[in-house]
């Protein structure tokens, strides 16, 4: 009796998770979800996929997820980590925003801000200050007159 428990206990499982294989809880992203991480459809962007780097600390990748669903914002914000001209492994870094901290030209991921802590502080801040309302040009004047003092910043449009 007691086999025939297990027996029909491990049945139940294995449809269940089959179900949930077959309904989609096993999806790899394709293409277009991918343009759903990086902005690029009008609606909220899912929770991008973060490379193990980008994983560092709860906060880094706080960070990295932000900027990447905020790309239209975080390329109006200035860093001051010293990252315009920073030598990183044999490459010269010439970020022009905050936004190039977190993601190359090519769309894929900067390991630069998975290092540099300032880069986290006014990516987190700018977030905080965005999500109370206040405006990106206001953000952005903040930030300058906050961080412009700690290294020299990147040379970044004002936001229009």
């Amino acid at each position: 009796m007691r086999s025939k428990f297990i027996l029909g206990a491990i049945a139940i499982v294995a449809v269940l998770i089959t179900a949930y294989a077959l309904s989609g809880g096993s999806q790899i992203p394709n293409k277009a979800s991918s343009e759903k991480l990086t902005g690029k459809d009008t609606n909220k962007p899912a929770k991008p996929e973060l490379p193990d780097f980008a994983q560092k600390t709860g906060r880094v990748a706080e960070a990295y997820i932000f900027a990447v669903q905020n790309q239209d914002k975080v390329m109006y914000l200035a860093c001051y980590c010293g990252c315009a001209g920073m030598q990183h492994s044999d490459k010269l870094l010439s970020h022009r925003s905050l936004k190039d901290c977190y993601i190359k030209p090519d769309g894929s991921y900067e390991p630069h801000a998975s290092e540099c802590k300032l880069c986290n502080d006014i990516t987190l801040e700018a977030r905080d200050m965005l999500m109370k309302g206040y405006s990106l040009k206001d953000v952005r004047k903040i930030i300058d007159d906050q961080y412009s003092g700690r290294g020299v910043g990147t040379n970044t449009s004002l936001p229009p």
